[in-house]
C-alpha cells in the first residue's frame, strides 16, 4: 500500500494504492494520525486505487470516522471502484462516511 497526502485549503486529501486490509492497517493509521496531527479539519480518503477492502479495514474506517467526529472533524471517501463500494454497502459503511464520485463535491462537502 502507498498513500499520499494532498493538503488542500479544506483540508487533506489521502490517495491510497492498493488493498486496504489488515497487512495494510499501519501504513494507514500513520497517515491518518499525521493529518490528524497538522489540524486536519477534513480527510478525505480517496479509494479511486484501492482494488480490496477486508474487515479490518472497514473497521479502520469506521474508527477513523468515529474519532474524528470526537474531534469535530469529518470524514470522507472519494471514488471507491464498484466492488469496494459494494462491500462498503454491505457493511452499510456510506450511511456512516459520505461517499463522493467528484473531488470538488468532497471538498465542498455537497451530498453525493
Amino acid at each position: 500500500m502507498q498513500i499520499n497526502e494532498r493538503t488542500v485549503a479544506q483540508g487533506t486529501i489521502l490517495d491510497v494504492v492498493g488493498d486496504l486490509t489488515y497487512a495494510n492497517r499501519g501504513i494507514f493509521k500513520a497517515a491518518v494520525e499525521k493529518a490528524k496531527q497538522a489540524g486536519c479539519r477534513h480527510l478525505i480518503v480517496n479509494l479511486e486505487q484501492v482494488r480490496f477492502v477486508d474487515s479490518a479495514g472497514l473497521g479502520l474506517l469506521v474508527l477513523v470516522s468515529q474519532n474524528f467526529k470526537l474531534l469535530q472533524a469529518r470524514l470522507s471517501m472519494l471514488k471507491p471502484q464498484r466492488y469496494v463500494l459494494e462491500i462498503m454497502s454491505l457493511a452499510n459503511i456510506p450511511k456512516l462516511i459520505p461517499v463522493y464520485e467528484r473531488e470538488e463535491d468532497a471538498l465542498n462537502m455537497r451530498a453525493a
